[in-house]
């Protein structure tokens, strides 16, 4: 019976997740279909993940939360794409779709050479020795980019308040550890996105980690987030400042992990 419960668990994890995608995806729809078609012809596909078998049998289940999509595909034309089926289908279709590209994407390591790619496997060999150099998962705090960027504030806003399913992505895959790698630039983003979950008028803290200042390093706390959840700085500038920025904090980690 031991292996059926094994399964059962990653099965129920794995459908929940295709839940939260389904059930936020029409309200999402229609904020997108509001936006002026110039906006739309620039939007990203929204960023959903998939829970890939490495990490379901990780030992030490790992997160890591970037910033914004960086190029995702355009969502318009996976729209267009799918365009002659009923609504529900369509929804079915595309979310799919969207999984499979996430699932590709990390199964062809075509960026394993960028720093935000470079800084997710360093930082989580060391906070998960002996689970390879693969065994997490990634997804963004903003899950669509804008011409490649970070949406603009009006459409950040709209988007997010119809489609915030990060908090429910983190209650369903259950990580031990979720590190934000979105710098404090996006402190006031990463407490929109928790606020009123669970209890309403509920926020995230911050609290700063010894030796560091906390725009540098902070340990974050919620409700619906595990204790070892943590925000630093993008590997994109800790990794150019390895010295004095992502050598430390990895070490201040693995020492907060007891590792």
């Amino acid at each position: 019976m031991l292996d059926l419960d094994f399964h059962e668990k990653e099965y129920q994890m794995e459908r929940a997740l295709y839940v939260v995608y389904f059930e936020w995806w029409n309200r999402m729809l229609r904020a997108v279909q509001q936006l002026d078609d110039r906006d739309i012809q620039k939007l990203s596909n929204p960023f959903v993940i998939k829970c890939l078998p490495a990490y379901r049998k990780a030992k030490r289940k790992v997160l890591f939360v970037g910033k914004e999509t960086n190029g995702w595909g355009l969502f318009h034309e996976t729209l267009q794409y799918y365009k002659d089926m009923d609504e529900q289908y369509q929804r079915e279709r595309i979310i799919r779709y969207l999984q499979w590209m996430y699932e590709d994407f990390r199964l062809r390591r075509k960026w394993d050479h960028t720093l935000f790619w470079r800084g997710c496997r360093e930082l989580f060999q060391a906070i998960a020795p002996g689970e390879g150099d693969d065994a997490f998962l990634h997804t963004e705090l903003i899950p669509f980019d804008y011409d490649n960027n970070r949406p603009p504030a009006h459409l950040e806003e709209k988007l997010q308040s119809e489609f915030n399913v990060l908090p429910m992505t983190i209650e369903v895959i259950k990580p031990d550890v979720v590190i934000f790698l979105t710098g404090y630039s996006y402190d006031d983003r990463l407490i929109k996105t928790f606020r009123d979950q669970r209890v309403a008028g509920d926020t995230i803290e911050f609290y700063p980690i010894d030796g560091f200042e906390e725009r540098q390093f902070a340990r974050i706390s919620h409700v619906m987030l595990p204790f070892h959840t943590y925000r630093t700085y993008h590997p994109g500038y800790s990794l150019l400042n390895r010295d004095i920025v992502f050598d430390p904090i990895k070490e201040k980690i693995t020492g907060l992990l007891n590792i």
